[in-house]
């Protein structure tokens, strides 16, 4: 009984550090879909003239279908703010949307830079002119592909670094306990 409780705290050490780098993957692709949308959301907004309600809700709905856990919180987030827009007019878009990002999920894996950024988004979204919300979503744009391009420059090394932490504490684990 001994040795299955040993190995079975091996076998947690090991999945933990494979754990931490799929969360490390999970953040760069939530962040490349965050871009795609706002890409659609500004072609909506810029060439469709559509509302940004409406924009929202469209972008939403198609990056919500068939998506499950954390890669249907953005489609999420954004046929929240949709829906909320909506029935609340009197509410300011910026309060509604500071709402909808605080209110992703704590196990989402974005970081608290990810989370800061949408928020700002949403500062200068719903109020300006066509031409403000195209240099918002612009500058946000430009702040995701940082983070994206960190990422992925720094991704292999640190998947590396935590699966070989994980199987080396494993490892530690295992042959100091038996």
């Amino acid at each position: 009984m001994r040795y299955i409780g040993i190995a079975l705290m091996a076998v947690s050490a090991v999945g933990g550090g494979f754990l931490a780098a799929k969360r490390w993957r999970d953040r760069l692709d939530i962040l490349c879909m965050f871009r795609q949308m706002i890409y659609h959301l500004k072609s909506r907004i810029l060439y469709s003239n559509e509302p940004l309600p409406e924009a929202l809700f469209e972008v939403g709905s198609r990056f919500s279908e068939g998506k499950t856990g954390s890669f249907a919180e953005p489609g999420k987030l954004f046929l929240a703010v949709a829906e909320r827009a909506r029935e609340n007019r009197n509410l300011s878009f910026s309060v509604i949307w500071k709402e909808a990002v605080e209110s992703i999920p704590k196990d989402c894996p974005l970081a608290a830079a990810d989370r800061q950024n949408l928020s700002a988004l949403g500062e200068n979204l719903g109020y300006a002119d066509r031409g403000m919300q195209e240099r918002t979503l612009l500058f946000y744009l430009e702040q995701t592909d940082d983070a994206i391009a960190f990422l992925k420059k720094e991704a292999d090394g640190r998947m590396k670094l935590y699966r070989s932490l994980g199987v080396a504490a494993g490892l530690f684990l295992f042959v100091l306990l038996v």
